[in-house]
């Protein structure tokens, strides 16, 4: 099989409109993708591991993995934590097809994440070991908008994610910048880099992090 089957998604034109009820979150009725567009990326998932393609990539908008821990109001409603039945039939496909290797591409968030995707981050998941994660997440910060640390009340917000969400391997949203991935037949490699001014024209920029995921693994280690 080849290499790479990059498969771009819209969760921003076909999807029911956010909600603030929670209720609605868990609605099985509402939809991320539209049932047009979730038939066809279950097709292309299916037909994609029964080639041998070695990496499936979902390219979309918004984060996909689980960022409110139980108990907590859903933080945002434009994520796919406001959409959870959507998600939970992405999940579940993934699980009764044995769809491994997958890589969710996002943005929006004017910050850099790495995270696991596991179903239940808080009981169905081993940090240490990465046993229960079904894909893994990398978010790519913005260059030109300002970032999402940029007032205080967001930037307090850091170290509370940090400490409640197990499968967050890696979080920075004081910083512009972009994300590098690399693949191979055998792992991907992600690395951050982040620039200190667009105020002025430089080419300075530093690497913030670089998480590995090997074929197999359906999880990020430091690279």
């Amino acid at each position: 099989g080849s290499l790479l089957d990059l498969i771009m998604l819209d969760t921003r034109g076909l999807r029911d409109r956010q909600a603030n009820d929670p209720a609605a979150f868990v609605d099985p009725k509402r939809t991320m993708l539209g049932a047009a567009q979730e038939a066809w990326l279950f097709d292309e998932l299916r037909s994609s591991q029964r080639v041998g393609t070695a990496w499936r990539f979902l390219g979309q908008q918004v984060l996909f993995a689980r960022v409110t821990p139980p108990g907590w109001p859903v933080l945002s409603s434009d994520l796919w934590d406001g959409y959870q039945a959507a998600r939970d039939r992405v999940l579940d496909f993934l699980a009764n097809e044995s769809v491994r290797d997958v890589a969710v591409l996002s943005g929006d968030l004017h910050s850099s994440w790495a995270l696991d995707i596991p179903r239940d981050p808080w009981r169905q998941y081993q940090p240490a070991t990465g046993q229960g994660s079904m894909a893994v997440e990398l978010l790519a910060p913005a260059i030109s908008s300002p970032p999402l640390f940029a007032t205080p009340s967001m930037r307090e917000r850091a170290p509370l994610l940090r400490t409640f969400l197990p499968h967050l391997k890696f979080l920075d949203g004081d910083n512009r910048g972009y994300v590098l991935i690399d693949l191979t037949p055998k792992q991907i490699q992600a690395d951050w880099y982040h620039v200190p001014t667009v105020l002025e024209r430089t080419d300075a920029e530093a690497r913030a992090a670089s998480f590995v995921c090997e074929k197999g693994s359906s999880r990020l280690v430091p690279a």
